[in-house]
């Protein structure tokens, strides 16, 4: 039954069939806009990140994951809306820096060329940090690096907490202290 509380909203509207999409009050653009680039590529690693939170079950870096996964939803407002205020701050770096150094503090990590594989978690990770790595590269091609700097900061400072993550998802962690 159309419009009852019970129906659930469109998904396809066929608008899009024409090569063009709605941003957020930027009216109709091109999907190939370098910001729908951008959306796309933060959107697919936080997809990632969400498949590997799905694996790693209930826990510390589960939670830590959510947490990034809405930093990334933060990322694509700062795209999405560039002439309003930044939703990525100060805060979301110390967060991430944070997050880096306890999990650093934690994990062993190699001195050589890791490849990806020892574990699935560890994988889904590696994965998530490159997809992070190319909306960094992103971002910089979309002319962000002054209206947001923030942004790119802590994609930049993500893809190496990600690094750190999945060395310790693979196995590489380090005894506790105490």
């Amino acid at each position: 039954m159309e419009g009852t509380e019970d129906s659930n909203p469109p998904v396809s509207t066929g608008r899009g069939d024409d090569g063009t999409t709605t941003l957020l009050g930027s009216g109709r653009m091109p999907k190939d806009d370098p910001r729908i680039a951008v959306l796309g590529d933060v959107d697919e690693a936080s997809s990632f990140l969400g498949l590997a939170r799905a694996e790693a079950g209930p826990g510390g870096l589960n939670d830590l994951l959510l947490e990034l996964q809405r930093l990334l939803y933060r990322v694509m407002g700062d795209v999405a809306m560039p002439k309003e205020e930044n939703f990525v701050g100060e805060d979301d770096l110390k967060l991430v820096d944070g997050a880096f150094e306890e999990w650093r503090e934690k994990t062993r990590l190699p001195k050589e060329f890791v490849v990806p594989g020892e574990s699935r978690v560890g994988a889904l990770l590696d994965v998530s940090r490159s997809v992070v790595r190319r909306a960094e590269r992103s971002l910089v091609a979309a002319g962000y690096a002054g209206e947001h700097p923030h942004a790119i900061r802590v994609a930049n400072r993500l893809s190496d907490l990600l690094f750190v993550l999945a060395r310790n998802a693979d196995g590489h962690s380090r005894p506790s202290k105490g």
